[in-house]
């Protein structure tokens, strides 16, 4: 069973959230296929990070969300080149050999990680409580502002999005670990799947919130796909390779969760 984890965009993280970044890493997203970056704010500001999230938390709006909430981490491709600046490439270039970090055009997106075991009492709209996912509201505000897409005004980027995938594991969830973009994300359509509560610092949270605080949304997990589906579909991962390695990252997760 890994340690403590403190992957993520806030001093501490949920230990079962840390065990699904762990799953991920140790069986998907390794070092022999990924380039990892670290982007929370443990790796950007060192020991400083406790005193820099609590001053963000005690001023939270649009402005400081785009630090508290900055995606988890960075994944460069080793074995796949798609290079934004050629424009006429629609698939990637599959390589022979693991890219090293000289190597240009990596494919390249941000992943975030979501932990629930809390399944709804009651269903919302037409969704089934083994549906209904949560995220919160001003985490899933910033990284709609995050990768919404590039103006058109005639250069290569026109109409690109920042790629920043959700890796959701929900417990309840028919195959417990999803995937999706997260532009994609939308709250049922019911007015209990949003609380609009006024999103302010909660004293008893700060010095180690893991982001409470802030209201919540409720969403279809439908929306997303069965992580070996996104792997293979957006990843670009063999599809046999891809159902290998969740089914080994689900059994980690799983035998994690039960000690």
């Amino acid at each position: 069973m890994p340690g403590s984890l403190n992957s993520g965009g806030f001093t501490s993280r949920n230990r079962k959230t840390d065990l699904l970044v762990a799953a991920c890493q140790q069986n998907i997203l390794t070092a022999a296929r990924y380039f990892h970056i670290p982007t929370g704010i443990e790796h950007r500001f060192g020991e400083k990070a406790a005193q820099i999230h609590n001053i963000l938390y005690r001023s939270m709006g649009p402005t400081t969300d785009l630090l508290r909430y900055f995606p988890d981490s960075l994944y460069l491709d080793r074995w796949r080149r798609l290079p934004t600046w050629e424009t006429e490439r629609q698939a990637p270039e599959i390589l022979t050999q693991a890219a090293t970090k000289e190597s240009t055009g990596l494919f390249s997106f941000y992943v975030e990680y979501k932990f629930s075991d809390s399944e709804r009492r009651a269903p919302l709209k037409s969704v089934p409580t083994k549906y209904i996912g949560i995220i919160e509201r001003e985490a899933w505000l910033t990284y709609k502002r995050l990768s919404r897409g590039n103006p058109e005004i005639g250069t290569y980027l026109d109409g690109n999005r920042t790629k920043i995938a959700l890796f959701y594991a929900a417990t309840y969830a028919p195959e417990i670990l999803y995937a999706g973009w997260e532009e994609i994300l939308q709250p049922i359509a019911d007015e209990k799947a949003i609380r609009k509560d006024i999103a302010q610092p909660n004293e008893r949270s700060v010095g180690f919130s893991t982001g409470s605080g802030t209201p919540w949304i409720n969403f279809d997990i439908r929306t997303l796909k069965p992580l070996a589906q996104f792997l293979s579909e957006d990843l670009f991962w063999d599809e046999n390779t891809a159902h290998n390695v969740v089914v080994s990252a689900k059994k980690a997760l799983l035998g994690w969760l039960r000690k």
